[in-house]
């Protein structure tokens, strides 16, 4: 019912139509409505107040006969029904304003002429006496006075965009003479297209974070994938290795087996031919003694023949060629599946940067730069941002802040830019309790207005951000970022830079002389850079000294 009631409203007076006419764009009006919008038009111009079609004369209207004969069947069949509805007032209800007695019946309509409520039974007039017919009239509400001019007891059907605020017909003739107004129908239509431009920014931004999302699923994918094929690589080689290093014992053990074998026999053999020598030794003794010469001669004859004793040098010379040769191979074979290993993974590893300069130390940078002072300019500060400490503070306020309006001051992103403008080397430190911040640098011509990515440090190509929380660090630059960077464990970082070599750093400082490199930037800088800042809700960031 409210929805019929809804497209059967003119969007002039917002009530039902009344005598509805349609013009040549499709749109309907009340004849009354309309007319008055054409006799009170700037330069004589005549358009249709919602889709702004203008018309080179002004158009001849006709009674849309059918859509009034709808309109009478609808006000007909809201009477019947309201008469059956008719009812004393519950708490909460809209009262008639003319019944009397102690309980009064609840009001269904409101007469924007007469300004009072009415029950059905008190609204017959306003359906059957010509004049009040007139009247427009509206489903009453708790609200309609809202709707009214508290100084005339006007219907506000106009918006002043001068002083933003509805005003009635009397306020456009007084105070608000010559000021920039449009009616309520109008401004209804731009306030929906506002909010259908909102939803497809939100929609945009939804589908943004969902593709942000998959990368990340995609991107994690790709690093096990990886980690995986590293891992079965090694794994393959290890087996590799360790099947090629059982064979080669298992040779090498052959070979030791074969000589150690050889050596057995042949000292065996030399030690029984050693106790046959000594036998045949003691038996040349006994012989010497001996003073018959036939028989002397005798035992020189049996012991004339000694029995060949071998050279076994050549037959060691070869076990040791085969050991060593055996040797060889078992090195050759461990360089050249190391020399593989190394290959693979080096191809695996490519991708990590390697520092192509010495990383300064901390205690170096603190000495140089002991007096460079690093502060906020507070003509930048954001409205939700709290400056103090000599501008050297900013934290987060729930509340907004009393700031005055400057060219320089980010509207809508919560951020902070320093005063001095960098072109040499320079180094900084940070510290914060909680949260989540952004260290940035940035040129001067970053936009300050709206809410785009050109407003935002490291969503563009005028500045280079690291966003620090508790879950790790990501880089952001021309709207692209890099993460898997470990956090700042201490809650403070140093920001290191080098202008002319056009180098960057971030630092992880803690107690002691821990001081790890976060991530490094190689670019060319062709403007002054200004250290930036940005802090989450609830968080407070400060620059320390040096």
């Amino acid at each position: 019912m409210e929805d019929s009631q809804e497209r059967l409203s003119c969007p002039i007076c917002l009530n039902l139509l009344n005598d509805p006419v349609t013009t040549a764009c499709g749109h309907t009006f009340c004849m009354i409505c309309i007319n008055a919008e054409w006799d009170t038009g700037r330069g004589r111009r005549f358009g249709c107040p919602l889709c702004r079609q203008t018309f080179s004369s002004r158009p001849v209207l006709k009674r849309n006969t059918l859509l009034a004969d709808l309109i009478e069947e609808h006000k007909k069949k809201n009477r019947e029904s309201a008469a059956a509805g008719d009812r004393y007032a519950e708490p909460g209800d809209v009262q008639c304003d003319v019944c009397t007695g102690r309980r009064k019946r609840k009001a269904s309509m409101f007469c924007l002429v007469c300004l009072a409520s009415y029950c059905e039974t008190h609204l017959k007039p306003h359906y059957e006496v010509v004049p009040l017919k007139k009247h427009k009239l509206m489903k009453a509400s708790a609200q309609i006075r809202d709707k009214i001019c508290g100084r005339h007891y006007k219907h506000l059907e106009i918006y002043c965009r001068t002083d933003q605020q509805f005003i009635c017909p009397l306020c456009l003739m007084g105070e608000h003479k010559g000021h920039d107004t449009v009616e309520v129908a109008e401004k209804k239509y731009e306030i929906q297209r506002q909010l259908e431009r909102t939803k497809e920014e939100i929609a945009n931004r939804v589908l943004q974070m969902e593709r942000l999302r998959k990368a990340a699923r995609s991107l994690r994918a790709a690093a096990s994938e990886a980690r995986g094929d590293f891992k079965r690589l090694c794994e393959e080689h290890k087996h590799s290795v360790e099947r090629k290093t059982y064979k080669m014992r298992e040779k090498v053990g052959e070979a030791e087996k074969a000589g150690v074998d050889w050596t057995d026999h042949q000292l065996g053999r030399l030690q029984r031919e050693k106790i046959d020598l000594r036998q045949r030794g003691h038996q040349i003794d006994q012989l010497t003694l001996t003073e018959d010469p036939i028989q002397l001669f005798q035992g020189f004859q049996a012991l004339d023949h000694l029995p060949a004793f071998n050279d076994s040098h050549e037959s060691f010379d070869t076990v040791t060629e085969f050991v060593t040769e055996q040797k060889k191979k078992l090195k050759n074979m461990c360089d050249r599946e190391k020399n593989v290993l190394f290959s693979h993974s080096g191809n695996l590893l490519s991708d990590i940067p390697r520092l192509r300069e010495e990383i300064p130390s901390r205690t170096y940078l603190l000495t140089k730069y002991k007096n460079f002072r690093v502060e906020v300019d507070p003509n930048t500060v954001s409205a939700y941002l709290c400056l103090s400490d000599r501008n050297r503070q900013i934290s987060w306020s729930a509340v907004e802040q009393a700031h005055p309006d400057h060219p320089d001051r980010f509207s809508f992103h919560h951020q902070a830019l320093c005063k001095m403008g960098l072109e040499r080397s320079c180094y900084w430190e940070v510290e914060w309790d909680v949260g989540v911040v952004d260290l940035a640098v940035s040129y001067k011509g970053i936009k300050r207005k709206g809410s785009d990515n050109d407003c935002s440090f490291g969503h563009n190509k005028l500045s280079w951000k690291l966003t620090c929380s508790p879950s790790g660090c990501t880089f952001w630059h021309n709207n692209l970022h890099k993460g898997q960077i470990p956090p700042v464990q201490s809650r403070r970082a140093g920001v290191f830079l080098d202008y002319e070599a056009g180098t960057l750093r971030f630092f992880s400082v803690s107690d002691g002389d821990g001081f790890d490199l976060l991530h490094q930037v190689q670019t060319t800088f062709t403007e002054p850079l200004y250290p930036g800042f940005s802090v989450d809700l609830g968080t407070t960031l400060k620059i320390c000294d040096i």
